[in-house]
């Protein structure tokens, strides 16, 4: 069950008293002595090149990734302009411990959705400037170009958010007003006749300075590489930032998206799956549509009391709507006799969201017994609803070689599925970092859940039920801090998530699933160096997973067990002047251990490869030239059912660049080598993309 938060009037907010201790001071002592140390890089700001030397994604709080004991990796918006990615999935891509749920391509990707450490990210578990991001993967893909960093954060998470998934979150970092002018307008043609205008504007308002904004927009027109295929985006990001004194910010952030795309069909698993070309469309041509409208607004409000206290307000609110209709693969029917027909089904639907999260958190920072202290104790609430409505029919079947369209296609005039989910969540948590002997990091966090969830099923009434669920999640870390840059830890972290979706034989809702992970690592990052490198081993498994009831048949229990065990390598940097690298290697092994099914024992979990390799190489030949070439490599990876593996792959990405005077100009080339592949099977097999080219031009001023 998908679901996102909303607003209400009871909704908590403290904003009102963080505003008046902020104007006070400023107000009355406007010559203060407070010493502000300001540093190359913010916490939530740009980064210069490939490497991250802060987060907040962490810790909540501005934290040395160092100093963190877990693995954490941040893709700077260097890295994205450099690689020319346009979406999170190819963002990606090099980061270690991630795979993609569904195809691999940077064109008409419906929604974000991934595995991490073998798990699917959540809804729960996407996020944005640290709050819940639209809990529904269906909702539309985040547009890259309007990020200043994405940061993940693999590993239980709930300690510090709430529910959420066992393989980690994902924090997409918007881009914000800054004091130094920022000017940029390009434009970008490329394959399948993809054209796309781009602006990013920010500055001062006024000569003091107190008053900044920053406007980022995006147009594109593009078809795919599939037939019949769109993808159109329109994204505008107006942000504002108020500065009244040293100590108080407010940032406004905004953002309209609306996609305009198509469903990329699936391929018949039953055929040879390199039988029919990979742009073959197996819908209908005249039913084929998956929009989406987003829009939001909220505001990171910070205030510094003196040099021990700190308090933070980040409050979103969004509305978002999906309008889909497709024909595809019928997945219910019987298997087809002959391999290159398939059955088809329409699918239609429709589906509003709210969304409504505000986070307060206060931070102390001290120094008492010997060590240096942070402390930090927070109160999140949100809220959401989803309203649902679909509708099926009948569609004539196709030849998947010698496909004829516009054959009849009946839709149903009454919804299948009519439902209405409301979800609130209240959270308490608190955090102590301390730092002992100059060396020692200690990190222990605790947290205290209470989710009220109620489901309303209006074609089926006797379907509708309401549970309540709560649970304690925490962290607890450990990191030595050589002087040479070098720096162990360990940790225990844990997670839980509520199970939306059905109920035992006697009507009982389903307890939340819960997540443990051990990890230790290394992070090394070389002293008057912009490198870091890491290494992570775990152990992370889930438990309360539902398995077949034994003495109820076709009924459910919670007995069942995920295991995911993995080692994680990941470098990034300017190793030699001039040259960046982006590499990393990931070995998983994600199985379930526990299941009253005794076919599912040893059953792989889907969509995450046993193995991936990839290296990114880029390199200033000439101070206004650049070239770079990337190789990334993946194994296998199955279905659910693990009936179907596809084979593994190796696929290259360059780019070249140039900069001319104020012009700059950028050559992307993805799957170089135009390698055919299949990236992912359920019931349905998707090909990857093939080659893909764009050539963009940015003037800056």
């Amino acid at each position: 069950m998908e679901i996102i938060f909303v607003y209400k009037k009871s909704s908590v907010s403290l904003l009102p008293f963080g505003i008046i201790c902020a104007i006070s001071p400023a107000l009355a002592d406007t010559q203060h002595e407070d010493t502000l140390v300001v540093t190359a890089e913010e916490y939530n700001g740009p980064v210069q090149g490939y490497v991250a030397s802060s987060t907040t994604t962490g810790t909540k709080t501005d934290t040395p990734i160092l100093e963190i004991p877990q693995s954490v990796s941040v893709v700077t918006s260097e890295e994205i302009a450099v690689q020319g990615t346009t979406s999170l999935t190819s963002a990606l891509r090099y980061t270690a411990g991630m795979g993609s749920s569904g195809y691999d391509s940077d064109e008409g990707n419906l929604y974000d959705a991934f595995t991490l450490r073998g798990f699917p990210v959540s809804d729960n578990a996407l996020l944005q400037d640290g709050t819940r991001l639209n809990p529904n993967v269906l909702g539309g893909s985040s547009e890259p170009y309007g990020l200043e960093r994405i940061e993940v954060l693999k590993g239980p998470s709930a300690g510090l958010y709430g529910n959420s998934g066992p393989g980690g979150v994902i924090n997409l970092i918007s881009k914000k007003p800054t004091e130094k002018p920022l000017h940029e307008v390009g434009v970008t043609y490329g394959s399948h006749n993809r054209r796309q205008l781009t602006t990013d504007h920010s500055g001062m308002l006024n000569d003091s300075g107190t008053l900044l904004y920053r406007f980022t927009a995006l147009a594109r027109k593009s078809d795919t590489f599939v037939d019949y295929g769109r993808d159109d985006r329109i994204f505008v990001a107006p942000a504002l930032t108020w500065k009244p004194s040293d100590q108080t910010s407010f940032t406004l952030l905004t953002h309209y998206q609306k996609n305009k795309a198509t469903d990329y069909s699936g391929g018949s698993t039953g055929a040879d799956q390199f039988g029919n070309p990979r742009h073959r469309y197996l819908g209908e041509p005249d039913l084929n549509y998956w929009n989406t409208t987003s829009k939001s607004a909220g505001y990171i409000f910070e205030h510094l009391f003196d040099d021990t206290w700190k308090f933070t307000q980040n409050l979103r609110y969004s509305r978002s709507s999906m309008d889909f209709g497709y024909v595809f693969l019928d997945l219910w029917g019987a298997p087809p006799t002959d391999p290159s027909i398939i059955d088809r089904v329409p699918n239609l639907r429709h589906d509003d969201y709210s969304n409504m999260t505000v986070d307060n958190n206060v931070q102390a920072s001290w120094s008492a017994i010997g060590g240096i202290h942070t402390t930090l104790a927070g109160l999140d609430y949100g809220r959401s609803t989803v309203d649902r409505t679909g509708w099926d029919g009948t569609a004539s079947p196709l030849n998947i070689y010698h496909p004829v369209y516009g054959k009849p296609v009946t839709v149903n005039t009454k919804p299948w599925r009519r439902d209405y989910a409301t979800l609130r969540q209240v959270g308490l948590y608190l955090q102590q970092q301390s730092t002992f002997a100059d060396h020692w990091v200690m990190t222990l966090g605790g947290r205290h859940d209470w989710i009220d969830y109620h489901f309303d099923d209006i074609n089926r009434p006797a379907r509708s039920y309401g549970r309540d669920d709560h649970a304690f999640t925490g962290r607890a870390g450990l990191n030595y801090l050589f002087d040479n840059g070098v720096a162990p830890y360990v940790s225990y972290a844990t997670s839980f998530e509520p199970v939306t979706r059905g109920t035992t034989w006697d009507g009982k809702p389903f307890k939340p699933t819960t997540g443990r992970q051990y990890e230790i690592g290394l992070k090394y990052q070389p002293l008057d160096t912009s490198a870091l490198f890491t290494v992570a081993l775990y152990d992370l498994r889930q438990q309360n997973v539902s398995t077949p009831d034994p003495k109820h048949p076709r009924e459910y229990v919670q007995a069942g067990e995920i295991r995911a065990r993995g080692l994680e390598l990941e470098g990034k940097g300017e190793i030699v002047s001039g040259t960046q690298i982006r590499g990393s290697v990931t070995l998983t092994s994600a199985e379930i251990i526990k299941s009253n099914d005794h076919a599912e024992l040893g059953r792989k979990m889907p969509d995450m490869p046993a193995r991936m390799a990839a290296l990114w190489v880029d390199h200033r030949f000439l101070p206004d030239l650049m070239a770079g070439l990337g190789v990334r490599y993946a194994s296998g990876t199955y279905n659910a059912s693990n009936q179907y593996k596809t084979d593994g792959h190796t696929v290259f990405d360059a780019m070249a660049s140039y900069q001319l005077d104020q012009w700059h100009l950028t050559l992307n080339v993805t799957n170089l080598l135009d390698k055919k592949y299949v990236s992912a099977c359920s019931e349905m097999c998707w090909y990857g993309a093939p080659r893909s080219v764009m050539l963009t031009a940015n003037y800056a001023w």
